[in-house]
């Protein structure tokens, strides 16, 4: 890796807590630069899931492999986390895949397999199935470590809690299912904490309804904004989104955010707020809680995906906003 490590490299060109290039770049030299990061993140991952594969050839593979994980990020942890799983590295990928089976089909037929509900069964069975492979290569990994005299592989072991956390149990339901696939696709999310990320239940009593499967309600405990909770429902082919909020929840950069991804995503970009007067401020740990539905299509996974995303990047600046005003 040279004498500048991997995860220093990165973080040179990219700030993990927003996910977003340094804002003191010049945009197109911050784009460049994160590209290049990306590439040689990608790089290193390879290289090390190719060391494991060939059982370390040479004693420096080892040790480069080692120092590799020891400086990894929360980011490049994730990406190592998909590989080791086997699944696309990003979730519009990993949408496409759950809705083909991974096979190659036309635009139109990928559309109709988008909206269709996926077989919760069949997704735990892949996540058991892949999970228990990517236990036996981070197995491996520790083995093979340990017999060349290398005994720190706490990493390793850390990745293996999350693995676990990932294999979902023969009953489970389709929030803890998505639990599982959101881990891996929200990089933003501090991996050391993904086992107590909380996906659970909200109870739905919301009127608005076209249809009970068509319908799925969102609540994500902020640590800014108190409570947001987001009511998804199809009309017309598209999901409308409401959302019930506090009054300083930056309503203007959500709509920006979910703006450009609107079409692609299949929502309608204007959005209907309920807003409530602020809460009392104490700050809370993320949460996120979505109603039962009897209908998770890979259209609907990304929209859960972008929306969670977008309101806890929001949340992350807002933290970062308090923490420099009281630096001040």
């Amino acid at each position: 890796m040279g004498e500048i490590g991997l995860g220093q490299f990165l973080k040179n060109v990219f700030d993990y807590s927003t996910g977003k290039m340094p804002t003191q770049q010049p945009g197109h030299v911050a784009n460049e630069n994160f590209q290049k990061a990306q590439n040689e993140a990608v790089k290193q991952i390879n290289q090390t899931m190719q060391n494991i594969a060939q059982n370390f050839v040479r004693q420096q593979d080892i040790i480069n492999t080692q120092m590799q994980l020891k400086e990894l990020s929360n980011y490049e942890r994730s990406m190592l986390l998909k590989n080791l799983f086997d699944f696309p590295s990003t979730i519009q990928d990993l949408v496409q895949f759950l809705a083909t089976d991974g096979k190659t089909v036309a635009a139109k037929e990928l559309n109709a397999l988008m909206t269709q509900n996926l077989d919760i069964a069949k997704l735990i069975v892949l996540l058991q199935t892949n999970g228990k492979e990517a236990l036996a290569k981070i197995q491996k990994m520790i083995t093979t470590m340990n017999q060349s005299g290398i005994f720190d592989t706490h990493q390793l072991k850390e990745m293996q809690i999350l693995v676990n956390a990932c294999i979902p149990a023969n009953d489970a339901s389709a929030s803890q299912v998505l639990k599982s696939f959101l881990i891996m696709y929200l990089p933003w999310l501090p991996l050391n904490e993904a086992t107590s990320f909380n996906v659970g239940y909200e109870e739905e009593n919301n009127e608005k309804k076209s249809s009970a499967e068509d319908v799925i309600t969102i609540v994500i405990t902020t640590k800014n904004f108190g409570i947001v909770k987001i009511l998804l429902y199809k009309e017309n082919e598209n999901f409308n989104i409401d959302i019930s909020c506090s009054e300083k929840f930056p309503k203007d950069t959500f709509n920006e955010l979910i703006k450009g991804d609107a079409k692609t995503l299949g929502v309608n970009s204007e959005i209907s707020y309920t807003t409530r007067k602020n809460e009392q401020e104490h700050e809370q740990e993320p949460k996120v809680e979505f109603s039962k539905s009897s209908k998770v299509s890979p259209q609907l996974l990304f929209i859960i995906h972008t929306i969670i995303k977008i309101i806890m990047e929001i949340d992350n600046k807002g933290t970062l906003t308090e923490q420099r005003k009281k630096a001040l």
